[in-house]
């Protein structure tokens, strides 16, 4: 049998143990499916006394790792699902037993050509770390180098490409089924992962995401990129230097080193927006596990950045409306950001406008009111999630991207620094940004790009007003015929106008208006009438 239907099968065994159909959204057919579910053995000996969104994780949890990171992209979407299902689904982690390091070493030589011993000094065979798609091992260059060797996990792309066809089958057949599917996009939901998941499958992609960004910030004190050997690099090995930091979440051995709190969660800020707003390429997966503190500069802290496999950019035209909301939401103009994200395109349906408004200013109000050490940036991007999911309103998946990594910034920037005051550390760097990019200096500077261009077009004008004009007058025969349809129709819509006007005229100068009027009246019938009958 086919691996991929003994893979829906074993999907559906597991989506039974946890009577994940009983979850579906109402439908004629529910109640027949959830009594097909209750048919399979598996449905009988499941879990009780667990809530739906416990169900979901321990479901997908069993699903083993595709499934898991799949788990941890939904976490995200508070725009498409219950806050309970997705506050369940972050509390996925990863937990993949390393294969073995033999098999790590052969993948390195048949990919590199040559034998461990002629490429390394020292290869550990024990692995430093070992997730889902891929682990790393420690090595050493001839030249004594210090370096980190990732190794794609043997069969990967198999598996992901097999369980993605489970879920696109399962994601089409919900849009089949139920008429609501379409306004949470479970197809296009899908895709996207397809796009992240096989993102991380190509570390030649991700090494040049981290030469990119090592590029950026190569001389800033506030962000280090390990540097990529790209002479051992292929789809599926990649080698970068070796860093030793502290964890980002090791905040005993930070204070230790001599950090200022303080000082290194406004970094962690500054680091975030700097590299959205300055350069337009985030590094979108910063967890605790990809996130260092260089200890050697203790009065002057330093991030160091690893796993750049997921990265985001954002349209100009994106990147605008994402900096004139976060100022929309520090400034509270509730007006400007439904106006914003209606024009925007991210509603599915009509909204209500002042229903929006109302619900925009009743979450972020309260928040603003909070003391400093409670003002928190991530619960009200959650609420206001929670909110557009009311609304029928869905962002693009780099905005979910941006937004899963800001919590996480705050997140940790927090645990770092409790008082964080994310508001007044951004909105400096904000108000900079919009009138460096859209102020009347960046206003002149693009006026003078363009204006060459422009010069150069002026001696063409007369030439392409007249090749309009020859298409005016060359327009198809149906098109004209239709004008000439709607010119008749409105010609005798306006000849009725001027028969009952004519005739309204001369009425009134015969029975209403005095002698004095009545002459004019007439006079003005007369010309209608005849008008009509042009």
């Amino acid at each position: 049998m086919n691996l991929a239907i003994w893979r829906a099968l074993r999907v559906l065994h597991v989506a039974a143990r946890y009577r994940l159909i009983s979850l579906l959204p109402a439908h004629p057919a529910r109640w027949l499916l959830v009594a097909l579910q209750y048919l399979i053995p598996s449905s009988w000996f499941g879990p009780r006394g667990l809530n739906e969104g416990e169900r979901l994780e321990r479901a997908f949890h069993e699903l083993g790792p595709i499934f898991i990171k799949f788990g941890q992209l939904l976490s995200t979407r508070r725009d498409l699902l219950p806050p309970d299902w997705t506050e369940a689904l972050a509390r996925l982690q990863d937990d993949v037993p390393a294969f073995p390091g033999r098999q790590a070493r052969e993948i390195i030589e048949r990919e590199l050509g040559a034998p461990a011993s002629e490429l390394f000094l020292r290869f550990d065979a024990e692995p430093l770390a070992s997730a889902s798609v891929a682990q790393v091992h420690a090595a050493t260059l001839h030249d004594g180098t210090e370096v980190v060797v990732k190794v794609l996990r043997p069969g990967v792309e198999d598996t992901v490409s097999r369980d993605l066809r489970v879920m696109e089958n399962g994601a089409r057949w919900l849009e089949r089924l139920w008429r609501d599917a379409r306004y949470f996009h479970p197809g296009r939901v899908v895709d996207e992962y397809r796009q992240i998941i096989f993102g991380e499958l190509d570390l030649l992609a991700e090494a040049r995401n981290a030469d990119t960004m090592r590029r950026h910030f190569l001389f800033s004190p506030l962000l280090y990129i390990p540097a990529v050997h790209p002479q051992y690099g292929t789809r599926r090995v990649m080698v970068m230097d070796r860093m030793y930091g502290i964890p980002v979440n090791d905040i005993e051995r930070i204070r230790a080193a001599g950090i200022e709190p303080r000082v290194l969660a406004e970094r962690g800020v500054e680091i975030f927006f700097t590299q959205v707003f300055r350069y337009n390429f985030f590094h979108a997966d910063m967890h605790p596990g990809n996130i260092f503190v260089n200890p050697e500069h203790p009065d002057s802290p330093q991030y160091i950045g690893i796993d750049t496999a997921i990265v985001g950019r954002l349209s100009q035209q994106d990147l605008h409306i994402l900096g004139r909301l976060a100022l929309m939401v520090m400034r509270q103009d509730f007006p400007g950001m439904v106006e914003l994200v209606i024009r925007a395109g991210w509603t599915t349906v009509p909204v209500d406008r002042h229903a929006l408004e109302r619900e925009l200013r009743g979450i972020v109000e309260p928040i603003f009111s909070l003391p400093l050490d409670q003002l928190e940036f991530a619960p009200l991007v959650m609420k206001l999630f929670d909110t557009a999911r009311g609304f029928r309103i869905e962002a693009p998946i780099q905005y979910i991207l941006l937004v899963k990594t800001l919590i996480h910034v705050e997140g940790l920037g927090r645990s770092i620094y409790p008082q964080l005051d994310i508001w007044q550390t951004a909105r400096p760097m904000l108000e900079a940004w919009m009138l460096e990019e859209f102020g009347p200096v960046a206003t002149m500077k693009k006026l003078q790009a363009r204006a060459p261009e422009w010069a150069a077009q002026l001696p063409e004008m007369p030439d392409l007003l007249r090749d309009a004009l020859e298409n005016l007058r060359n327009m198809p025969r149906e098109q004209r015929d239709l004008e000439a349809r709607l010119e008749a129709s409105l010609t005798g819509h306006r000849r009725k106008l001027f028969v009952g006007l004519g005739g309204g005229g001369l009425i009134a100068a015969a029975v209403v208006l005095p002698p004095a009027l009545a002459a004019g009246s007439a006079v003005a019938g007369v010309l209608a009438l005849v008008w009509a009958t042009r």
